[in-house]
């Protein structure tokens, strides 16, 4: 049907040539028109078919940090932090660094501690009390514990502490962590010992 119409249009007396130029510069302009959607469809695809993420799962996409609320055929929705809604084209989404959070199985605790000190007698009784705290309490790993005199500086010394907390829960992980931190700060002020943060002598000392 189509080298019929061409025929007859040919001898109809219209330049077939010219025709079939526009025809090609028509498809190559609406194949370069329709590259952004196709690559968004191919975006969703990917999206729906790797699952990275879920609606509802909190994450980072690159530096945007928030909850997934729509995963649609053009642009997926983020819900930021400050409650903003962000809308990021699939094709350049499927293609991002995604950190999910909701797909971790624990929350790691880890701080770096500054201390003051006078001996070294101090210091074993500091990190033997908070390996006591880390190991006896319900919503710590124990096999994730590390407490360790990491680091000697000029004014104090640096203690490492790091542990997985079980919760997934990143308000129930908060609760914890501040438990944590207060009890380590009566460790270290029972034993006249004292916080220190750089560029300072201390923190916390005791009257």
């Amino acid at each position: 049907v189509i080298i019929v119409g061409l025929i007859w249009a040919d001898t109809a007396g219209y330049n077939m040539s010219t025709v079939l130029a526009g025809l090609g510069v028509g498809s190559v302009a609406v194949a370069l028109a329709a590259q952004k959607t196709l690559e968004n469809l191919i975006g969703a695809i990917t999206l729906y078919s790797a699952r990275p993420v879920s609606p509802g799962d909190f994450c980072r996409f690159g530096k945007i940090v928030g909850i997934v609320e729509e995963i649609g055929l053009r642009s997926t929705s983020i819900r930021t932090l400050e409650r903003t809604l962000v809308h990021v084209p699939n094709a350049v989404f499927s293609s991002m660094d995604i950190e999910n959070f909701s797909a971790r199985d624990r929350i790691r605790f880890f701080r770096n501690a500054r201390v003051l000190i006078d001996s070294a007698d101090q210091a074993r009784v500091i990190l033997a009390e908070i390996r006591r705290v880390l190991y006896s309490h319900p919503m710590v790993y124990p096999d994730t514990v590390s407490v360790r005199l990491d680091d000697i500086g000029e004014a104090a010394v640096q203690l490492r502490l790091d542990a997985g907390i079980r919760t997934t829960d990143f308000q129930e992980y908060l609760g914890v962590a501040e438990d944590l931190n207060l009890r380590f700060i009566d460790i270290i002020l029972s034993t006249n010992a004292a916080l220190a943060g750089p560029g300072q002598l201390r923190i916390l000392r005791d009257a």
